[in-house]
This record gives C-alpha cells, structure tokens and sequence, in this order.
C-alpha cells in the first residue's frame, strides 16, 4: 500500500460534509417542499460550491429524503455549464450532453440531443424507482436568456412523462469582477416562476463552531483504507489512540488565523473558505503530524507556517479586495 493512493494525495478525492453543505441541502429541499422546479445559488471562488455539490450528489440517499417517512424522494446529477457562445439550441444540447457524459457527436441534431437528456433522466429515475432528478448546474452564471427557454422545454418533457427535474443553478458571482446577487428583477416571469422563486447565498465556514464541526469530518467520516482508519488517526496514529483528535485543535487553529489578520490588518471575520481550508488540514496532517514520530498536537507556530505556506493570505486579500503587501521573510505561497 503506498502512502501517495491516500485520498487526501488526490485532487477531488474525498468530500467532507460541512455545514455550509447541510445548510444548501435543506434550502434544495425547502425549495422541493415547496413545489418550486429548481433554485438559485450564489458566491465567490473558493468558497466550496463544487465540494458541497459533489458530496450532495454522490449522497443522495442520505439528505435528499422525506423528513417525515424517511424515503428518498430523488435522484441527483451533476454538470459544469461550459464557457463559450452557443448560438442555437443545438449547441446547447450537445454541450449538456457531453458534460453529462451522455454523447461525444459534434453532429447531434437538437432535437435528439434534448430526447437524450430526457431519456438519461428517465433512465436514472427508474432504476432508483424515484420520480424526481436533482440537477446541479456549476457555473449557471455561463446559461444565456435564450437557454433559460431551451430548458423549459426540457421541463416541459419531462413533466410529460410524469417525472420531475429540480435545477440547482449554482453561480460563481464574482466571475466578471462584480458581485452577483438575486437578480430575478431582469428575469422574465415564467423563468422566474420555474428556477428563481428563491435564491441563497454560500457561504464559507463561519465561526469556530463550523470550523470544529469541519475538523471533526476527518476524525470520524473520510477514513481510509478501512473504516477504523480516518484520516486524523492516519497520519497521526498514536496521538490519536492516547486521544488526540484534529477538532479539538480548532480553538489553537482559529486564534492562529485571528492572529494573522490582525496582524496584517485584513478585516476581522469569523469565515473561512474551504479552498484554503482543505489545504491548511492537508499540510498540518501529512506535513507536520506525519513526519513527527513524538506528535502530541500543533503548535502556534506550526499553524502559522501552514496558513502562510498554505496561501491563505493571497486568497484572503483578493476576497477583501485590497493589494497584498510586500513580505519579506516570510513563507508565503
């Protein structure tokens, strides 16, 4: 077995359910409750919109369920919105198809290529026995007005066959340089009654709370090889068999950030985007807990090396939009 296959090693291979990703499925499941056919999502990079889409979609049995009887109530599905002009609905088909894997014909007529979407949400929904596909659009913010049109129809026919498509479109609001908020004011009123009768911020993890319960996922859910061995006890086996966990670190890990703001004057705030945050517990795990054979826990200085190492300061003075100052003597990434 090589250290390197372990899942923290490989781009996207783990997600963690945090809270920011509990609160985006109850808001996708009040929308449902609420007959809706689909909501808006917004926020900045690097928040964790892609993460918290791809642990709802391969979840899909553990939250997309009625609080009531306890039955799932659906199927999920996932795809990115490509960059780009399409100019017909043609295009448009054959670029839903491709990212939903579903076809690699450049040739496809439009109207096959709408059958096909059709027909993989029929698919999908009957082997589970569900009549309801959730489908997260990341990048919706690429989607024309025109588009909005070709996707009526496609609700349109799937509604025909006694099925339901719920459309999460999940926009990236700082794409061109602005922030995007609830724009359904420039929206016609029969896209708005389809897919934005309720939108919702994402946001980053916020206070020490969210950041232990973060913390915690890696003590206890994300284990690998086998089921005794989460990622904590992983990298830090003995420590954490006299008791050591990564979440009782969150206090020491949240002064060390409340620290380095302070200290180069970025505004005080309790959030912290999964971008860098994935990356800090990655170094202070197979960094520092790996590779130090008396391990009893972080120090203060070690969690600085890592939030400069880490790139947390670049990323914080773009997300504050202020230019990042001259360091000297500094590890900064």
């Amino acid at each position: 077995m090589n250290d390197n296959e372990h899942p923290i090693f490989i781009p996207n291979g783990y997600q963690i359910n945090t809270k920011p990703t509990e609160h985006l499925a109850n808001f996708i499941l009040s929308n449902i409750r609420q007959g809706h056919h689909g909501c808006s999502v917004y926020g900045g990079g690097g928040l964790g919109k892609t993460t918290a889409q791809q642990f709802l979609t391969e979840n899909a049995g553990r939250w997309l369920i009625n609080n009531k009887t306890k039955q799932q109530i659906g199927v999920a599905a996932r795809m990115v919105m490509p960059s780009g002009i399409r100019r017909s609905d043609r295009a448009f088909w054959i670029a839903m198809n491709q990212r939903l894997k579903l076809v690699n014909s450049i040739r496809m007529e439009s109207s096959l290529g709408l059958e096909r979407l059709v027909n993989f949400i029929r698919t999908r929904c009957g082997q589970a026995r569900q009549r309801r596909m959730v489908l997260f659009i990341d990048n919706a913010q690429r989607i024309t007005e025109a588009e909005y049109q070709y996707l009526e129809d496609l609700d349109g026919l799937v509604l025909d066959e006694n099925l339901s498509l719920f459309l999460v479109l999940v926009r990236q609001s700082d794409s061109e340089g602005i922030d995007v908020v609830d724009d359904w004011l420039e929206r016609p009123s029969h896209t708005v009654r389809r897919w934005f009768m309720d939108t919702a911020p994402f946001r980053p993890l916020t206070g020490i709370g969210e950041i232990t319960h973060a913390l915690s996922r890696y003590d206890r859910s994300v284990t690998w090889p086998t089921p005794d061995m989460p990622f904590s006890r992983y990298f830090a086996k003995d420590a954490f068999d006299r008791g050591w966990c990564l979440s009782n670190e969150a206090p020491v890990i949240f002064d060390g950030i409340r620290s380095l703001r302070k200290e180069y004057k970025l505004p005080e705030t309790d959030a912290w985007p999964m971008a860098t945050f994935t990356l800090v517990v990655h170094s202070l795990l197979a960094d520092i807990a790996r590779d130090n054979s008396d391990f009893k826990g972080f120090t203060q200085d070690q969690i600085r090396h890592v939030l400069l190492t880490s790139g947390y300061l670049r990323l914080e003075f773009v997300r504050a939009r202020m230019r990042m100052p001259d360091i000297h003597g500094e590890e900064v990434a």
